[in-house]
């Protein structure tokens, strides 16, 4: 690939702040395939069990590809969603380990009132009750993003 084809990508990755995560390539599958993946569709309702969930994760969500993370010895795939045309108020983020079908996640909405309704979800007291919320308020945040590098926890 030349210097030519490569540059308009950068310059639009920078212009859209993706920055290190355009280097990044997809890990796998995200929160958009809920429904047409059996395996994620399958960890994501074990995780959610006994909490409702809102109604645009399986629609018109907006959705960021996958990014690998690691904590307490396992790789994981975090990826996060939000409501359409109301991301600041109604997000999702969510681990998963595909060989094992192993998910953590983290439901974000906005009261009206300016409080942040955090409900965590399959969270026990292993190694996703520190790290694991770490990543997953992380991938809320953008901090993810950012720094993705610095998400990849040894024992």
């Amino acid at each position: 690939m030349t210097i030519r084809r490569i540059l308009p990508v950068l310059t639009l990755g920078a212009a859209l702040g993706l920055g290190p995560a355009l280097a990044q390539e997809a890990a796998g599958p995200s929160l958009a395939d809920l429904g047409q993946d059996q395996a994620l569709t399958a960890a994501f309702d074990k995780m959610a069990e006994g909490h409702p969930m809102p109604d645009w994760l399986r629609g018109a969500a907006v959705t960021t590809p996958a990014q690998k993370v690691a904590f307490g010895g396992k790789e994981y795939l975090a990826m996060t969603a939000c409501k359409q045309h109301d991301c600041a108020a109604n997000q999702m983020a969510m681990l998963y380990a595909p060989g094992s079908g192993e998910a953590y996640g983290l439901l974000s909405v906005q009261d009206g009132k300016g409080a942040e309704l955090l409900t965590w979800l399959n969270i026990g007291g292993n190694a996703e009750s520190i790290d694991g919320r770490t990543i997953l308020y992380a991938a809320l945040t953008g901090s993810l993003a950012n720094h993705p590098e610095a998400f990849h926890y040894k024992d």
